[in-house]
């Protein structure tokens, strides 16, 4: 039986909707598919503050010492066991201890003697004195969390600084990229110029085999700065902590601001890193830990007295246990120890000199890296101006040759002589921008600053 034309068109148009249900959500993907995510560097900070393994795993540093202070914490509470054991001796021992008052007779109780004896109790253990070793403990628990803090606001700013680096030279790649590209299309277009002024006899054949030299080398060039370009593009991925590294990803430099902020005066950032930078926080921090642990150390030699006391019962093969307690006072004082103690004293001694030479390194160490850093601004600022002016004149003097020579008055060496300049100085330029961005975020990082506020 043949279908009607009515119910064959209805079956077609079904068919259709159906493939138009599946087909375009694969062609929109296939269109999507491969286009890199772009990323400011606001971007790409907050996403390596939230992936980086490296930050993370300071952040689980802090977490470990919270837990240290709760450990320090717990040793100032009282504490209660539970145990129970057997033993057999040789001898028949007592239950519970002989105690016989009045004299003795036929209704004197005697304890039980046993061979097998089983013990069950509850003890119980508060430390009331530890030479200040308690309080101290808390305290120096508090302190270590500060430095994971300090450890981790550095660890931040060390990626913060890493991030802005690597994006701005992928953004100087990029700039000096588009002018190698710029430079092949030139040379390229200058050789096709050549090759019609040798037909016509006008030019010598040294003048192209120079241009399809320099036109080589330019490639190579250009392919250089693509493959470089590449691997700082890994690096970035690295650092934002991505774990697909076959992920495409671009950069987004945004509006370049004209003029970027004016960096403070040099004494006023020296004064603001010691006051600020979270490395020499933590080391100051950490000198004083070293010092509460000298105290700690030399608080052993002072008396342990701490309140303990016990519920317990004891039996023998017949289980029917016999129960004691006791409770009292007991102090502990250390007489000798062959020189433990003291041992223990020089050793934390020795630990505090070693932090105090550790900050002194690390004072001269955050006073040079802030010349440094403003020592880079200055210099960047100087290129930049004398780049931006040789750019300027490598145009025209690229100008000026290329119409000498189309007019047969010029050397094809000046034409390629005047792009090389053009391109050095351009290559110059941004080197002098990357320069400085980077220049100026080590000053913040120099400083102590966070570096949340980058745009």
């Amino acid at each position: 039986m043949s279908m009607r034309p009515q119910t064959r068109r209805d079956v077609v148009l079904m068919i259709l909707i159906i493939l138009g249900h599946v087909l375009i959500p694969s062609f929109a993907w296939a269109d999507n598919h491969g286009k890199a995510d772009r990323f400011t560097l606001a971007a790409v900070i907050d996403y390596a503050l939230k992936k980086n393994p490296g930050l993370r795993i300071s952040d689980k540093d802090i977490i470990a010492e919270t837990y240290g202070i709760d450990k320090a914490k717990a040793e100032m509470m009282p504490r209660i066991d539970f145990g129970s054991g057997a033993a057999r001796y040789r001898y028949a021992a007592p239950l519970t201890p002989i105690v016989i008052s009045g004299p003795v007779g036929p209704g004197t109780d005697f304890p039980d003697f046993e061979r097998n004896i089983y013990d069950v109790g509850g003890y119980f253990r508060f430390p009331i004195f530890k030479g200040g070793r308690l309080v101290r403990g808390v305290q120096v628990a508090e302190m270590k969390r500060s430095v994971a803090l300090d450890n981790y606001s550095t660890t931040k700013q060390d990626l913060v600084y890493n991030l802005t680096s690597v994006f701005y030279k992928i953004s100087q790649l990029e700039r000096l990229l588009e002018a190698n590209e710029a430079t092949v299309k030139q040379l390229e277009a200058h050789k096709r110029n050549v090759e019609s002024y040798l037909r016509a006899g006008t030019v010598p054949k040294l003048d192209l085999l120079k241009a399809d030299v320099e036109l080589s080398h330019a490639q190579e060039r250009r392919l250089l700065v693509k493959n470089s370009l590449e691997s700082t593009y890994e690096l970035l991925k690295t650092l934002m902590g991505i774990d697909d590294m076959s992920s495409e990803i671009a950069i987004d430099p945004g509006p370049q601001p004209k003029e970027a902020a004016m960096a403070p005066e040099l004494d006023e950032s020296i004064r603001k890193a010691f006051s600020q930078r979270p490395e020499y926080i933590a080391v100051m921090k950490k000198k004083k830990i070293s010092e509460e642990k000298v105290k700690i150390a030399w608080g052993k030699r002072l008396p342990d007295v701490y309140a303990a006391g016990e519920y317990s019962g004891k039996s023998g093969d017949s289980l029917t246990f016999k129960e004691n307690w006791s409770f009292g006072l007991k102090m502990v004082l250390p007489v000798f120890d062959g020189g433990l103690i003291r041992s223990e004293i020089d050793k934390e001694r020795n630990e505090l000199e070693r932090v105090k030479e550790e900050e002194r390194l690390l004072r001269i160490a955050i006073a040079r890296e802030v010349r440094d850093a403003h020592l880079g601004i200055a210099n960047a600022e100087e290129r930049i101006a004398v780049t931006g002016k040789a750019i300027e004149s490598a145009k025209e003097s690229l100008r000026v040759e290329l119409l000498k020579y189309d007019a047969g008055s010029g050397m094809g060496t000046d034409v390629i002589d005047a792009q090389t300049a053009l391109l050095r100085a351009e290559t110059d330029l941004y080197q002098a921008l990357y320069d400085k961005e980077t220049a100026l975020a080590l000053l913040r990082k120099a400083t102590g600053e966070g570096g949340d506020n980058l745009q």
